[in-house]
């Protein structure tokens, strides 16, 4: 057994833990401690415990407090006898190390890039990296090349300050926003474990934002084009042969890389962050 301290109901408490055998880190392949504790409580403070155990629960949770590490919870079962009065709550806790999963810089290609937000998850194995960043000038060039070569092309990511061993990621869906003169902002998504296939969308995200650049950018162009070719042809500044070649020049092709990157231009980049 250990001596154990962690902040619970409102106070650190000294508890005694039994050592689990370690897990090895999905993120970074450190081997992160497990450790399961035994709590009493009574039975006015049930519900508060309970809350606070269901809100630190891995792998998404908020971390409780130890002594020098924090602790997400893993499996957890409690029990009661039913005579005893005041009744008293037995919790069998198992706790795992939590990492503070944070980059302070993404480098790909040789491109530095600084997030403003991060996040990393693990979704059916894989793990996915979401950042967001600002970038313009050469940076911003560099980045928009990156996206449109590469494709689902593996490259090696660092992610400073989560692991410094390069990672085989690809970009998911990567979404922009225009920002003030050359800047822009991205939502960028990374996806790790090669040969993978892609997770299903959630019903609202399919296709989006990309749906609706399209939507908004083919009625325009389509009204723009029409009332055009109406004007010039009535003009007789167009023959009847040419006002139909360009109608004919109009109809949908096949797109260029630079011609997709357009569709995934947003005006509000937080509503694709989770």
């Amino acid at each position: 057994m250990t001596d154990f301290s962690l902040h619970l109901l409102g106070v650190d408490r000294e508890i005694e833990a039994e050592e689990l055998p370690p897990a090895t880190s999905a993120h970074t392949g450190r081997q992160l401690r497990r450790v399961e504790i035994e709590l009493r409580v009574p039975g006015d403070l049930q519900d508060d415990l309970q809350d606070e155990l269901k809100a630190a629960a891995a792998p998404a949770g908020q971390p409780l407090r130890g002594e020098g590490t924090s602790w997400l919870v893993g499996n957890h079962s409690f029990s009661y006898t039913d005579n005893a009065r005041p009744r008293v709550y037995t919790h069998r806790v198992e706790l795992h190390e939590a990492e503070d999963l944070k980059a302070s810089a993404v480098e790909i290609e040789g491109l530095t890039l600084i997030p403003t937000q991060y996040n990393e998850d693990i979704q059916d194995e894989r793990l996915l990296v979401s950042i967001v960043t600002e970038v313009s000038g050469e940076e911003g060039e560099r980045l928009e090349e990156l996206l449109v070569t590469l494709g689902d092309s593996y490259v090696d990511v660092v992610r400073r300050g989560v692991s410094e061993t390069p990672l085989r990621m690809r970009f998911g869906r990567c979404l922009w926003q225009k920002g003030e003169g050359d800047t822009r902002r991205h939502n960028l998504a990374l996806v790790a474990d090669e040969g993978q296939p892609e997770p299903p969308l959630g019903l609202a995200a399919i296709a989006q934002p990309q749906l609706g650049r399209t939507i908004e950018k083919t009625v325009a162009t389509a009204k723009a084009l029409d009332l055009l070719i109406e004007q010039l042809h009535s003009q007789g500044i167009l023959t009847e042969e040419v006002a139909a070649s360009i109608k004919a020049a109009a109809l949908p092709h096949d797109l260029t890389p630079r011609e997709r990157r357009e569709f995934s231009r947003t005006s509000k980049i937080e509503s694709y962050w989770s």
